[in-house]
């Protein structure tokens, strides 16, 4: 739906839908436990068509309100166009500073974003400051964004137990999705700065839009029965059955800090495997591959698959992208 850390946007349809859809017979119900953008689901018209039910799940809130949202599409599309966000447009720089002035906005209202770290990066730009006033502003650097993470965990667990209680906030939403949309792709949104187009190209945004409101994603999108935020262990035992189809695509081997709002590490990708092994359904995991990999899912139990891509994860602008090996484990 739009672009997201992680996503498998370009790796689905040539990785992923391949080892996937020809074990769809039989299976009723497709579970995302990291569901993040969705694109293993919403580019897949296999899947759309051969399961009764679709779940998302996600540990972030943000991005649970987000589908719960866009999974009423033509109300969500309503409230936007009541709002009218404002849009940068190809061939009109001026209205680069209004989106500016929005996205911090809405930056501020869902992260606590801290307009301090700001003021202390601009200082920073000027090389003259040296020695010891210098290394006094790194320091009060990284105690205001200390200071600002432990405020994010407050304000993410308040609206956590917002989401937990089956609500959904259509502002947050809009606002999260212009966050993500107006950004460099990839890029942590907590800590994600305003990327101007200065007139050269059209919204994000906008094709975000365009899709909540197209033929082709609107049945997809209501095809999900439930939009759930619980952690990878709790939604694997809720949906696991003999036809339940599980993809997993959880934060990477040591890429787990390029997430926010996530409590991932080191043990998780052990736990991930217990769940994993005793399921009853099949599944599909993507990784990038490491010296523990194979230990954890052996080759003589499971199924590889592995094709080289460009790393999308912590991109940064103007830089060139990293290849690795995308590898799909599968129990089927």
């Amino acid at each position: 739906m739009l672009s997201y850390i992680g996503g498998k946007n370009r790796i689905a349809p040539v990785l992923i839908h391949p080892n996937i859809h020809p074990h769809l017979d039989g299976i009723d119900t497709f579970v995302e436990p990291f569901s993040g953008a969705m694109w293993c689901y919403i580019q897949s018209d296999e899947i759309y068509k051969k399961v009764d039910k679709v779940i998302y799940n996600d540990f972030s809130p943000y991005m649970t309100n987000l589908f719960r949202c866009a999974s009423d599409p033509k109300t969500f599309s309503k409230f936007i166009d009541k709002k009218n966000p404002p849009l940068q447009t190809k061939g009109k720089p001026e209205l680069s500073q209004s989106c500016k002035d929005f996205f911090y906005e809405c930056k501020e209202t869902l992260f606590y974003t801290d307009y301090a770290i700001k003021k202390i990066r601009n200082v920073l730009e000027d090389k003259s400051i040296t020695g010891k006033h210098r290394k006094a502003l790194n320091e009060a650097l990284t105690f205001a964004r200390a200071n600002r993470q432990c405020n994010n965990n407050n304000l993410r667990d308040a609206f956590g137990e917002k989401i937990k209680a089956g609500k959904k906030d259509q502002a947050a939403a809009m606002k999260y999705a212009y966050i993500l949309t107006t950004a460099f792709s990839g890029i942590d949104p907590v800590d994600s700065e305003f990327q101007d187009y200065k007139g050269k190209y059209g919204s994000k945004f906008k094709a975000f839009y365009n899709r909540l409101t197209s033929d082709k994603f609107i049945p997809k999108l209501k095809k999900i029965e439930s939009c759930e935020n619980l952690s990878f262990e709790e939604v694997i035992k809720k949906y696991d059955s003999p036809t339940t189809y599980f993809y997993c695509d959880p934060p990477y081997w040591s890429t787990e800090l390029y997430y926010s709002l996530h409590r991932f590490g080191k043990e998780q990708h052990d736990e991930l495997k217990e769940c994993l092994h005793n399921i009853e359904g099949k599944f599909s995991l993507s990784y990038y591959d490491f010296s523990e990999l194979s230990d954890m899912y052996p080759k003589s139990d499971f199924t590889w698959e592995m094709k080289e891509f460009v790393k999308p994860a912590g991109a940064k602008e103007g830089m060139e992208q990293s290849t690795g090996e995308e590898v799909l484990i599968m129990n089927h």
